[in-house]
C-alpha cells in the first residue's frame, strides 16, 4: 500500500499564483501532511523544486533518508502555462529519480467530494444545476471546470445560462457573470485531498491519468510573422 506521497502543485495563475510542496503520509483511512512548503508568486510556482527539496528534508524523506515517497502526485490543471510546465518537469523527475509511478490531478478531481457535499448541504430557494469550478487565468480570462470537462473563457465575451442556478467555487468565482450564482467558499485543493485522488487514480479506482499539463489556452508567445529562424549550418 502506498503510504508516502509527494504532492506538487504549481497550476494556480495570475494574482492568485503560488508554488506548493508537500509530504503526506496515508495511514489507515486518514491522509495527512507531513510538511508543506507553499510560497505566493509567479516565481514560487517556476521554482517549485526548490520547494519539493525543503518539504522532503522537513519530512525526513530526503535523499539520504530511509523513508522517501512512494508516489509523486502532481496538479495537471487547469491553470498557468508555465506554472504546470515547472510543477509537472519536477514532478516526473523526481518519480525518475526515486523509481516510483507520477500521476496527474485536476483541481476539479481534488475538490469533487467536497463540491458534491456543497451540493448536497445546499438549502438555497432555487435548485442548482450543479457545480462550476473558476479560477484566474490570464487578465480578463478565467478557466472554468466542471464535471463534464474545462474551457477557457473570457470574460467580456462569455454568455451565461440563463435561468439557471449554480454553485461556483474557485479563487476566481467571483469574477464570473454569472447573475444566480451561489458563491461557495471552496477555493483551491489541499494535499490531502489531492493525495486521495492520486492514490485511487494508481489503484484503478479512477481513469488514467497522465502527469502531463492540462492546456486549456493557447500560449502567449506567437511565432515571428516572418517565420523563425533557418537552422545553422
Amino acid at each position: 500500500m502506498i503510504t508516502r506521497i509527494l504532492v506538487l502543485d504549481g497550476s494556480a495563475a495570475g494574482e492568485s499564483a503560488f508554488g506548493l510542496a508537500a509530504c503526506v503520509e496515508h495511514t489507515g483511512e486518514r491522509y495527512s501532511v507531513v510538511a508543506c512548503q507553499k510560497e505566493a508568486g509567479k516565481q514560487a510556482a517556476e521554482g517549485i523544486g526548490l520547494l519539493a527539496a525543503k518539504a522532503l528534508d522537513a519530512a525526513g524523506w530526503g535523499p539520504f533518508a530511509l523513508r522517501k515517497p512512494q508516489l509523486v502526485a502532481v496538479v495537471v490543471g487547469p491553470g498557468s502555462f508555465t506554472g504546470l510546465r515547472a510543477s509537472c518537469a519536477t514532478a516526473a523527475g523526481y518519480a525518475l529519480g526515486l523509481g516510483v509511478p507520477v500521476v496527474g490531478v485536476t483541481r476539479g478531481e481534488a475538490l469533487l467530494p467536497e463540491l458534491e457535499q456543497a451540493l448536497a448541504l445546499h438549502t438555497g430557494v432555487k435548485p442548482v444545476q450543479g457545480w462550476m469550478l473558476v479560477t484566474g487565468a490570464r487578465k480578463g480570462r478565467v478557466f472554468v471546470e466542471t464535471k463534464q470537462g474545462v474551457q477557457a473563457i473570457a470574460l467580456a465575451e462569455w454568455q451565461p445560462p440563463t435561468g439557471q442556478a449554480w454553485l461556483v467555487a474557485g479563487d476566481a468565482a467571483a469574477s464570473l457573470p454569472l447573475p444566480e450564482a451561489q458563491i461557495s467558499g471552496i477555493t483551491t485543493p489541499t494535499p490531502e485531498q489531492i493525495a486521495v485522488v492520486a492514490c485511487a487514480r494508481l489503484s484503478g479506482n479512477l481513469p488514467a491519468r497522465e502527469a502531463l499539463p492540462l492546456y486549456v489556452d493557447p500560449p502567449e508567445a506567437k511565432r515571428p510573422a516572418a517565420g523563425l529562424r533557418a537552422a545553422p549550418v
